[in-house]
């Protein structure tokens, strides 16, 4: 048992260094923090996803088709690892809302009357199911509806195959197989008002889009829904339903919007591991440095201590105690920092994924762990000044501590600088070069806060640098019309005459399935013109790719995935047209940033496919300033117009949504590397002043300023954390590299990204970090009486 008198022995300890703790407790706090805020985002995040799969049903799998009867759900059902499956239809539409002079592309989704033990079913938000089965009802997405202020009782327009329909919404509600919806045109931003997802009754939408009997969509589960056995029971379903033109099969792991929240709980999870892990071994060094100086200082003390009939035991218990406040503080208000995290996080997540039951729950368990994280980390960081304490025996204490460790330092060898130095800066290089750890951890603390800034900044700069890629660099177009089929030369013509068009351009899109060796992955071709303008994929070197007569250029993701390279060949089955299987030269691999793409010459795809020349999708340009009204009546009049794209639109969701992200997540980062810069650098210069205080007396009585006084800790930190810098942004770099191989997946690629500026920044944060605790350090020179100075006894 610690007595009385060292509680209150501690308690002024910790009161005579409350400023140096402080900062310390601020380290600790933030990796707290991270960890429970990350962690209980992490598991409402899981758990509500969880919750929302299994509550409404969402499908293992899914098979498109061309047309299927009804009959063969019965064969679907034999297949072994097959629980329940439905047909439904999926179709293209064009909604055409009061007000709104550009038609708003989106897809319809049939469903039956029955809504109970529904696959794949819908959660309503507000209003109630179809009345009839016939009847001309829909349930919009509630997003959808939202962002166009549609309520039950209102009437929309809808073009569903080739007749327009008007539409009684009865009801708004959101499904989880678009918790988070990428609109076909591309992005990695949901577009709520962009994209229109609505639900239709299941006999209504077979009569209107002439699929009487007939389906053209498989939805299923599946007693083992893992990987392998998926993927063996859709190769079963696919051969026994291949007669029915099967266009894709798709498990659940590879649905997109699976896929992202899926990436995006992992990434919570390493997050809240690695970054904690940094943040409280930084701490852990700082405390370390302290409780040695300390200690030191209380050599007498502790002597005297030992000679009154203190145990070695009593002075380890007294002096784990500092670790032990520090340790408890800093995990005390690290709760808070993480329950604010979770908060704004949630918050931040909800806009992201159409997913209920995103709120922020209590997680005893995570709070308890955070507590005693902190508590292990600063007691640890005590280690090795309480072991000192513990060593000392009292004859030993009583005396005098040995004289520093003296002799040349390293730039004492080196006469011709030596020689040239002032006065101040040796004084200063001794001190760095006899106190090698104290220098390390300075260095080690500055190099890892700089790090973090560097790679957050670049990662910034990787996110725009590939949205300007793909939106800017790559894709010219003001319009993008895609048709329901594919159509001859005559469409582009038809388009190119249209009011306010400049330009046109042909361009087929086919979904493919490429197989090379054991290697099978499915993805779009792009059949390009001779000369396209408005569509110029470019080559490693920045130019614009020139397309080939024959054989297919492919993505450096796609040929990665299917281990091919330059000279190799695919066999290629377009699920478009005849569907038949066909060896097709790599010609060249290029860079591309989302998703999996290949190009080829229109001609050479459209023969693919069984035709002579066609084209699915038209892309358009404009006059300067003549966008808009004229254009749109006369497009919303073409039956087989599916849907109307603006790039522009696509390239600001991208910019609002993720810029915001970004934002907040590039603010959360430089404040917590401050804390680590701040609280390192005002630690270590409080420890150096503290060894040094006689030197500072003496410099004092010999008529030195406090201003002349403190530069010579502030040159002291400023090297050290100028080495610290220099170090940190080479890792920093490092780290950049590694997130691009972390986020390397198929739906987006970040590229190394480093612009020069984005160091100058880094350095001039750095550098207001490190100037920001020199000022208290001056304060204190400052404050320091030099009588009392010199009557310290060490």
């Amino acid at each position: 048992m610690v007595s009385r008198m060292l509680r209150r022995k501690l308690f002024r300890d910790v009161r005579s260094r409350k400023g140096s703790l402080a900062a310390l407790v601020m380290i600790v706090s933030a990796g707290v923090g991270v960890f429970v805020g990350l962690l209980a985002v992490f598991r409402d995040l899981d758990s509500a996803r969880a919750r929302y799969y299994q509550e409404h049903r969402l499908a293992d799998f899914s098979v498109t088709l061309k047309r299927a009867p009804d009959r063969t759900t019965d064969m679907a059902r034999t297949v072994p690892n097959v629980r329940e499956v439905r047909g439904r239809i999926q179709q293209s539409v064009l909604v055409d809302l009061t007000g709104r002079v550009k038609p708003i592309p989106g897809m319809a989704l049939s469903l039956p009357l029955d809504r109970h033990s529904l696959i794949g079913g819908v959660m309503l938000k507000t209003g109630a199911w179809f009345s009839g089965d016939m009847a001309s009802e829909v349930i919009l997405d509630f997003q959808f509806a939202r962002e166009h202020n549609l309520r039950p009782g209102d009437r929309v327009k809808v073009l569903l195959l080739d007749r327009q329909h008007d539409l009684l919404v009865v009801g708004t509600g959101m499904s989880p197989e678009f918790v988070y919806l990428i609109p076909p045109s591309g992005g990695l931003a949901p577009d709520p008002a962009g994209y229109a997802v609505m639900y239709l009754p299941h006999r209504f939408m077979q009569e209107s889009c002439d699929m009487q009997g007939a389906y053209n969509q498989l939805v299923g589960l599946a007693f083992d829904n893992s990987r392998i056995a998926l993927k063996e029971m859709l190769h079963i379903l696919k051969e026994r339903l291949n007669a029915f033109g099967v266009l894709d099969t798709t498990p659940v792991h590879e649905e997109t919007s699976v896929s992202v929240l899926r990436d995006e709980l992992y990434n919570l999870k390493v997050t809240a591991t690695v970054f904690p892990a940094i943040f409280l071994g930084v701490a852990a060094l700082v405390l370390n440095i302290i409780m040695g100086r300390m200690v030191a200082q209380h050599r007498n003390v502790i002597g005297t201590l030992r000679a009154l009939g203190h145990s070695a035991s009593t002075m380890t218990l007294h002096y784990l105690g500092h670790g032990v406040i520090v340790g408890a503080s800093g995990g005390i208000c690290g709760i808070a920092v993480g329950i604010w995290l979770q908060y704004a996080m949630l918050g931040m997540y909800k806009r992201f994924f159409a997913m209920p039951g995103i709120v922020p729950h209590t997680y005893p368990g995570i709070l308890v762990t955070g507590f005693l994280i902190a508590l292990v980390c600063a007691i640890l960081g005590t280690a090795r000044g309480v072991r000192q304490a513990a060593r000392l025996e009292p004859a030993q204490a009583m005396h005098p501590p040995p004289p520093e460790k003296g002799g040349r330092v390293l730039p004492e060898r080196i006469p011709f600088v030596w020689k040239r130095l002032s006065f101040r800066h040796k004084m200063m290089l001794r001190a760095i070069f006899r106190n090698p750890f104290r220098s390390m951890v300075s260095v080690t603390a500055c190099a890892v806060a700089t790090a973090l800034i560097v790679a957050t900044l670049c990662l910034h700069d990787s996110t725009y640098y590939m949205m300007d890629y793909h939106f800017m660099r790559i894709s010219h177009e003001d319009l993008t019309v895609a048709l329901r089929d594919p159509r001859g030369p005559g469409s582009v013509s038809e388009v190119a005459g249209m009011p306010t068009v400049s330009a046109a351009e042909p361009q087929l899109t086919v979904a493919c399935e490429m197989t090379y060796g054991p290697h099978v992955k499915r993805a779009a071709v792009t059949g390009l013109s001779d000369h396209a303008r408005l569509t110029t994929p470019l080559t490693d070197s920045g130019k614009q790719l020139v397309i080939p007569d024959a054989g297919v250029v492919l993505t450096t993701k796609l040929a990665e995935i299917l281990d091919v390279s330059v000279g190799d060949h695919v066999r290629v089955r377009p699920l478009l047209g005849r569907r038949e299987e066909t060896t097709v030269p790599v010609v060249k691999v290029i860079d591309g940033f989302l998703g999996l793409s290949a190009y080829c010459h229109i001609r050479y795809l459209s023969t693919l496919v069984g035709e002579e020349w066609v084209t699915n999708a038209i892309l358009a340009s404009s006059f300067p300033g003549s966008w808009g009204t004229p254009l749109m009546p006369a497009l919303k009049e073409r039956p087989l117009v599916i849907s109307i794209t603006e790039r522009t639109r696509s390239l600001e969701q991208m910019h609002k949504t993720i810029g915001e992200f970004m934002g907040g997540f590039i603010l959360v980062t430089i404040g917590f590397s401050g804390v680590i810069a701040f609280g390192s650098v005002l630690n270590s210069a409080l420890v150096s002043l503290s060894e040094r205080r006689r030197e500072v007396g003496m410099l004092r009585v010999l008529g030195y300023r406090p201003g002349q006084v403190s530069r010579i800790f502030s040159h002291e930190s400023f090297l050290l954390n100028g080495v610290g810098v220099v170090v940190g942004l080479a890792l920093g770099v490092a780290l950049a590299h590694l997130i691009t191989v972390a986020y390397n997946t198929e739906l987006y690629r970040f590229p190394v990204v480093i612009y020069p500026s984005r160091v100058a920044i880094t350095a001039a944060l750095m550098t207001a970090f490190v100037t920001a605790a020199q000022l208290i350090v001056h304060r204190m020179v400052k404050a320091l009486d030099m009588l009392d100075v010199l009557k310290v006894r060490e």
